[in-house]
């Protein structure tokens, strides 16, 4: 079955960005790619011409909106996957997250313009985050369009984490390498020596839960597995500097958990140097 992307256009270059990618990765993947663009007219615009005894020109809003998805798909004319046009009104982000209903894939830049030019967890971007039906890649300005050879999972262990290493092994195909990373934190203010000598017995079951569960996600072994003593933000931050691609559950417990957009899905969204994606729990 032909996998179904769709990428928010508002006419800024994020968006192109977003797009350029999408369309990159996915022309060897056999995607449907639909660049899709909202407009909506705030009711504090209504109000104001309203009393003034002239209308919105929404014919107008949408076709400067087709426009910018026009000029977006013109963008990536040769990438070698054919790319849809889509105009619909509605606020950005509720018309995102109603599109990722059947979609497989959501491709959003890091920032945006209009509706979609908020910093990153402003409210579009981290509503389209917490809301989707399907993963949301968020891609950084000049991320390689083409090319993902490395793939780096966050894993601790639970439901959500499973599905981003699913998700994952599935996105890298035989294409790439897929590295998961589990990170166990017990006394940050402790050297892993003491650590180990202190914690061994609690260490060593969380070693085991980790392994047992990667083992029924992965009984192949095709990821790489990396359990280290750190902190989930140091341990992302070091497996991320030969990587191409981020991936991250939506929720998740202790390490790589305390809730999406807590700290260190925070900083992954603002400050990753690479595409992040985050896949929720279906």
């Amino acid at each position: 079955m032909t996998a179904r992307w769709i990428v928010g256009i508002d006419g800024s270059q994020a968006a192109l960005d977003a797009l350029r990618w999408a369309a990159g990765h996915g022309a060897d993947r056999g995607a449907d790619v639909t660049a899709l663009g909202a407009f909506h007219v705030p009711a504090l615009m209504a109000a104001f011409t309203a009393k003034r005894g002239f209308g919105v020109d929404e014919i107008g809003l949408a076709a400067t909106t087709g426009h910018d998805v026009d000029v977006a798909i013109e963008s990536v004319a040769g990438a070698g996957v054919d790319v849809r046009s889509l105009v619909l009104e509605g606020q950005a982000q509720h018309v995102l997250v109603d599109a990722s209903v059947d979609a497989d894939l959501l491709v959003i830049g890091r920032t945006g313009s209009g509706e979609l030019r908020h910093h990153l967890v402003g409210s579009v971007s981290q509503y389209c985050v917490t809301h989707s039906h399907a993963p949301v890649a968020v891609v950084p300005n000049d991320a390689a369009a083409t090319t993902t050879s490395s793939i780096v999972v966050g894993f601790d262990g639970s439901d959500h984490g499973a599905d981003a290493v699913r998700w994952a092994l599935d996105f890298a195909g035989d294409r790439a390498s897929v590295r998961v990373v589990a990170a166990i934190e017990v006394a940050p203010w402790v050297d892993e020596a003491a650590t180990r000598e202190h914690f061994g017995n609690e260490i060593d079951a969380e070693e085991r839960r980790i392994t047992d569960a990667l083992d029924v996600i992965d009984p192949d072994g095709r990821a790489q597995r990396s359990i280290v003593m750190a902190g989930p933000r140091q341990a992302l931050a070091e497996a991320q500097e030969h990587a191409d691609l981020v991936v991250v559950g939506t929720r998740g417990r202790g390490l790589i958990a305390a809730g999406l957009l807590g700290s260190v899905s925070t900083w992954l969204l603002h400050d990753s140097a690479l595409p992040v994606v985050v896949v929720p729990s279906r």
